[in-house]
Parts: structure tokens; sequence; C-alpha cells
């Protein structure tokens, strides 16, 4: 094979030294000649009707220019049951801070002001905020029937068919269910009693947040030619104008999205969440907006990770074979469904050679802001539950819980609970090198002295998407190349796409520049999401290049009059190896595209639909130590292990590892969307909806295992989301290795740690009485 020169280096971003100095242009950045600003009247409460709205003082405020309502949306095929077309409400609320009109002001403090002269008459409902009661029998209705409601006798609104999404007679049968999946293989109950060991529990994970820094953001511009340009950052510009398209009646070539600079999006910015509500602001003022969420605004109308609540059991025998798996995740997925369990039920126990298993997914409407992706949707969640079992499984029989693993984990061919077989994976042989991790090798010293400490191990794995992609890969004038992408960079994954092309066509990376053209000019790209963006791009690019190349050598072999076969491109020069000739990129540029040039410009172009995935694979170990007197956990070290195929950029790899590791440290430790009774949400701001810091972090012993896959470009598999699946189960074993206890509850957090220590006796200071209070 081939040494490769470019591909496999660790370098940094190129778009790197313009974020740390500030140069960066985001959409919150961005100013247009007459732009106006947005604002968002929204709902209080997180179940009600809205029985009349008045904006007429609104729109005679001075400075407001438009004020639109749900009656404003122009007509159009939107189904209310998806949370982008739920623009503006429609008659009923069906969550806290749900838009119900909007302002468009020529600053935003006029806006704000403006908001406060809407008058609303609510008519608040009950709120349907707990998912298991959400299922039963005789719950109220997280959105009322149809029949119930008669949207036309409310004022200022219209009525919309929403028959086909809000079957009432199917919410009768299965109240507030909105997905459900099952899977099953052999006979669960004859591999229970194959079982020498059983254990089983409940765990909950808490609904959790993204925590990108860049708050959703839009400009809109809808000019006089009826043309709708979008500003905003997206993990799929592509799909974000189809969607606005369908949500506004408008055909697709009329809107044109520029994906602009995404501050972090991990599943959030898939959705176009606001970009209609711009749209249509511009679309009523005939000028171009901007709306930038507040903080508050975002944690409360956002995305987040649902609430995942697991009841499971697992048998194994006596010498460590696991025999049989009977799970059901119930997912809070808010007042829209998110489609979350289809991946995570399915992966619930894919990692396991289970003969017998019962798997079912429920995802459950509530009065929430409704759940979306976030790296790895429900794998945090269902993997808090599995690995415990699996780690008490190992502690009841005295097996060494890598060994263990190891004997029982899935490998190509093996079959996952659908009842497809697993592709080549890595998961092995993630294990083995865990096994050979400093903290592996040292973690007899964990318990020297001081505070109780201990360290837990966890696996996981995820299939990974797939989309078509394309991509153009030309030379400039100077000989220099330039690569044309439409996949929206979320991860530095144009920095790798430089390097994909550079390999492919032989130049330094200085000599390549790729960028993302906008939905008029962009060749098509699937959705960064899914982290399939190198998996599926990577290959496009790869395919230009090589086509590039092609164009490139036969020009070569015509000037040089020499066989293409003999040729080699080295640093941007064609050259026959042992003889003097020669010619260089740019000279090739300039045959090319001047005045009577010989022969037509170099354009490479690449199309790929790739129909297998490439699923990423992980496992990982975490030390904690435990403060018995506050119940605060500190994570000390951490080891995580990924097979990524093919590292194109070691930098970037070890970048997303410690990344996915450290978001799933928070889910474990501190991150919770906490709602009170009346389903208002008590932690809207970063001052109290904890993120971990670079104090609560240690140093990640970041591990690059590369089990090629057969169809990615140069062997990459997918890299981006397995990180964020294993360390907060990793956190909860390890904390059952210090103190002897289980933990059921995520984020384990020191006021849950605390009540758990005193409940077994082992707290340093138990509660005082003070009167009725015990602190």
């Amino acid at each position: 094979m081939t040494e490769l020169k470019v591909v496999g280096k660790p370098l940094p971003r190129i778009e790197g030294p313009e974020k740390v100095t500030g140069q960066t242009v985001y959409a919150a950045d961005m100013q247009l000649p007459g732009m106006l600003h947005a604002k968002v009247l929204r709902c209080p409460y997180p179940h009600a009707l809205i029985k009349r709205i008045d904006t007429s003082k609104a729109k005679a405020y001075p400075g407001v220019v438009a004020v639109v309502t749900a009656e404003d949306l122009p007509p159009a095929d939107r189904d209310p049951s998806v949370r982008p077309h739920a623009v503006l409400v429609e008659g009923e609320a069906i969550f806290e801070g749900q838009a119900v009109a909007a302002v468009a002001a020529e600053t935003a403090y006029i806006a704000e002001e403006a908001l406060d002269l809407i008058e609303v008459e609510y008519e608040e409902l009950p709120a349907v905020l707990d998912p298991e009661e959400a299922i039963k029998p005789g719950s109220p209705f997280t959105r009322r029937p149809l029949e119930e409601i008669d949207l036309s006798e409310i004022e200022g609104h219209v009525t919309v068919d929403i028959s086909a999404a809000d079957d009432a007679e199917a919410h009768r049968r299965s109240p507030n269910i909105s997905n459900r999946l099952h899977f099953v293989r052999g006979n669960v109950e004859k591999g229970f009693e194959e079982a020498d060991i059983i254990v089983e529990g409940r765990f909950d994970s808490k609904m959790a947040h993204q925590a990108y820094l860049e708050p959703q953001a839009c400009v809109a511009h809808y000019d006089a030619t009826g043309k709708l340009t979008i500003w905003t950052p997206t993990q799929g510009q592509f799909h974000q104008r189809n969607d606005i398209a369908r949500i506004l009646g408008l055909p697709h070539e009329k809107i044109n999205l520029v994906g602009t600079e995404v501050g972090g999006g991990f599943g959030a910015k898939v959705a176009p969440l606001i970009q209609p509500l711009t749209a249509l602001l511009s679309m009523k003022s005939g000028r171009p907006v901007k709306l930038v969420l507040t903080r508050r605004e975002d944690l409360m109308n956002s995305v987040p990770a649902p609430r995942g609540i697991v009841q499971a059991k697992i048998g194994a025998t006596k010498d460590g074979r696991l025999t049989a798996f009977k799970g059901r995740v119930i997912f809070d997925s808010g007042a829209f469904p998110a489609g979350t369990p289809v991946g995570a039920t399915m992966m619930m126990a894919a990692c396991y050679k289970f003969d017998h298993l019962d798997v079912e997914g429920i995802e459950v409407l509530t009065n929430k802001c409704g759940a979306g992706a976030y790296r790895a949707p429900g794998m945090p969640e269902v993997t808090f539950a599995i690995e415990q079992l699996v780690d008490e499984v190992c502690r009841q029989g005295g097996f060494d819980p890598i060994e263990l693993r190891k004997k029982n984990v899935c490998r190509e061919g093996d079959l996952m609970p659908n009842g497809r077989p697993w592709p080549k994976i890595g998961l092995y042989e993630c294990l083995e090198a865990l096994e050979q991790s400093e903290l592996w090798q040292t973690r007899h010293q964990a318990k020297n002295g001081g505070k109780p400490r201990g360290i837990g191990v966890a696996i996981g794995a995820w299939p990974g998407g797939m989309q078509p992609a394309s991509a153009m890969v030309k030379m400039n004038e100077n000989g220099t190349i330039k690569v044309v992408v439409g996949s929206n960079d979320i991860s530095g994954v144009n920095t790798s796409f430089n390097m994909i092309a550079a390999e492919e066509l032989g130049v330094p990376m200085h000599m390549v520049t790729t960028i993302t053209a906008d939905t008029d000019t962009a060749p098509y790209a699937g959705l960064a999401a899914g982290s399939k963006t190198l998996y599926s791009g990577g290959k496009a690019v790869q395919a230009a290049a090589q086509d590039a190349r092609r164009q490139i050598i036969a020009i070569a072999s015509r000037e040089l009059d020499a066989n293409p076969e003999d040729l080699v491109i080295e640093d941007g020069v064609v050259f026959v190896p042992g003889t003097d000739k020669s010619i260089s990129f740019q000279r090739i540029a300039g045959l090319t595209m001047g005045f009577g040039s010989r022969y037509a410009p170099v354009v490479g172009r690449g199309g790929e639909v790739i129909r297998n995935q490439a699923p990423g694979t992980t496992a990982q170990a975490v030390e904690v130590e435990v403060d018995p007197e506050t119940g605060n956990v500190t994570v000390t070290r951490v080891a995580a292990a990924q097979d990524v195929g093919k590292a194109i950029n070691r930098l970037s790899i070890i970048g997303q590892l410690e990344g996915g590791v450290t978001q799933c440290l928070g889910m474990g430790l501190t991150e919770e969307m906490i709602f009170d009774e009346r389903g208002r949400m008590r932690n809207p701001v970063f001052l109290d909806y904890r993120l971990l810091t670079a104090l609560d972090v240690p140093r990640i012993e970041a591990i690059i295992v590369e089990v090629p896959s057969p169809e990615g470009p140069f062997g990459a598999r997918i890299a981006g989301e397995p990180s964020i699946i294993a360390a907060s189960a990793a956190i909860a074993n390890a904390l059952r290795d210090a103190t002897g206890l289980r933990f059921y509850e995520a984020p384990m957090t020191p006021e849950r740690v605390l009540r758990r220590l005193r409940e077994a006796g082992k707290a340093v200071r138990q509660p005082v009485a003070l009167g009725e209070a015990a602190l």
C-alpha cells in the first residue's frame, strides 16, 4: 500500500485562526441595509387554548413594521405534528414557550416593548408531564383530540386539518404514544431459565440540552422579486431549504439558504426551528429580518435529548455467557415526536450476543418542549441501564469487566436485534485497546488511601447514517485547488476534505481550499448529522479529486509525450520519474483557462450513494473519587477507545473523542432540564443549568482504533457520535466500585449521591433534624 503523505496526520483546523481571533462572522453578527430585529411572544403555560389575540396596539407602536400570528401563515402543506411546521400556535399551545406571535421592528428594544402590547387570552388546560403516567388509560391528552376543538371559533386563527397526524381513536387505545418499536429473538423466558445470575433494575436519565455556544439565529430577506434568502447556522442547508419551502408554500428555486458558521449543533440545528418565522416576518415587512434567541429562549425552545426511563433485566451463566435480555425504554419526547426510539431501541441490546431478547421502545408525548437529536440520540440513556446491568453481572459472578465483555460482544456477522448482521466493526478491538490503556493498567492504585475511588467500564456502538453526497474539485487559475461542497462544517470536516483532496491530487495542504457553497450553487449534500459527513461527503470529495487527477494526468501526458501510467504527481508537479520531463499545476492551469486554451478547465465531479453503514464503536473507563461528606463526585481519569476506521485527521478525531466524552460526563454528573409540577422549566439559564467546566474534566486518554470500513474514504467510518454513549454508565459503574452502591438516576448530582449514601448509612454525616426540616 502506498504511504499516505497527508491523510492520517494531526493537522489543525483551517478555520481555527479566524475563530480564536474573533474574526469569524456568525449569523448574529450580520448586518443588512434596512434590517429589522425580531422578538417572539411565547405562551407562559405548558398547555393552553388561545381564546383571543389582539395585536392592534403592537402594530401601532412607533418603530414596529410587522406583527404576525398564525393567521398570517400562507396556505401550505404543513403537518402540525412536526415541530418545524408548528411555526406559531394555531389554537392550542402544547408547551411552555411555544411561539404565539412575533414582532419585527427597527430595533430589538422596540420589538421587545411591542410584545407587551399584544393581548392574549388563554384558557389553561391540564398538562401531561410524566411519561409513565401519560401512557396509562385515562391520562389527559397532550393535545386535545380534533373533535374537541373548533379552531374556527378562536379569534385570529385558521383551521388546519390535523386528522392524519392526530388520530383520536389511536390515542384512546394508547394515550400519548407517538412511536413504538418491538424486537424479539428466541425465547427470552427460556434464556432466563438457562441463567445462573439474573440482574434487573429501573434506570432514569433526565432530559438534557445540547448546550452549544451559539443560540439559534437567523437572518431572512424576501426581496421584491419573490426570492427568499436565508442566512443561518444549520446542519443541513438543503434539508432546511426543502422544509421551509413546504412550510411557507414556496417553490424550492425561490429559496436560497446560506449556511453560516455553526457555533455548535450536536443535532439541534438540523430542523428549521426559527427560520420559517423569521422568513414570514420578512415576507410580511418586505425587509431583511434578524432573529436571535436569548439563552433562556434557546434552552426552553430547542430540541434537547429526551428523558429515558429503562426497565431491564439480564441473565448470565456462571461461566460468564450472557443468555437473555429483556428491556423497555420510555422516551419522553415532549410535545412532538422525535423518532428517538428507532435507533436507540434497536441498539439497546445490539452490542452483545444475546440468543434470547425482547426489546421494546416507546416514544411518549408530554407538554414539554419537543425533544430531538442529540449526538447518538437515545444511546446515553439506554447505555446507562444496560451497562450497569452487565457490570452487576460481573460483580455477582466475579468476572473481570473487560474480559466478560470481550467474551460476549458482537463481531462481524453477529445479528443485531432487527435481525440484520453487523458489518465489520471494531468493538472487540476497542476493548483490547482499553485493556492496554494507562488507566486500566494502573487501576489497582485507585483505592490507595484518601476518599473512596472506583473505576467503571462501559461500551457502546452507533450505526451511523447514510445519505447521498456530491462534490466538485476544480483547478484555479494559479494551479491551486478548490473543493466545493454542500455539506455544512460543524466539526472541522472541511479540513479533512482538504486532506483527502490533497492526498489524491499529490499536492500540499496549502494548495487546497474547501468551501461550502449555498443551496443555489453547491452540489447536493445530505445532513451534517448521523456522523456521516466525512463518511459519505468525504467519499464524494475523494471521487471528485480522482476525476480531477485523471484530467490533469491526461493533459500532462500529452504535453510531456508520456504514457499516463508513467506519470507521478508530487507537490503540484507532474513528472516522469528518472527524466527531466515535468509540468506544474500552474502551467496546466494556464493551458486550460487562457485565450486559445488547448484543453478544457479541470473540474472533477464526484457523487456517492453509500448503501452500507459503517458503525462506530467505543469502550471507555472512568475513575471517580467520591466525597462521602457532600456527595460530590470528581472524575479523576478517563480512557476512551474508539474505532474510527481510518483517522483522516488524527487531531480532529481526538477532539471528537474528548468532546463526546465530556458531554456524556455532563449528562452523568450535572446536566438536567428541571421542570416544576406545572410543567415550567426552572433552570433555563447556564447559571442554573450546570455545565461542566475545564476544572471538572480531567485529561482524557483518547485511544484511536482503526478497523477500516470497506466503503469509507481511505477506510474511514463514522466518528462523531460513539464517544458520547458510554461515560455516564461508566461513572455509575465507578460509583458502584467506590461505594458498593448502585445509582439508578442520571445525572448523579451531589444531592442524589449523598441521599443514596445516607440511605445506605455510608455518608460521613447523617442529617440532623431541626424542627420539621432535615438538613
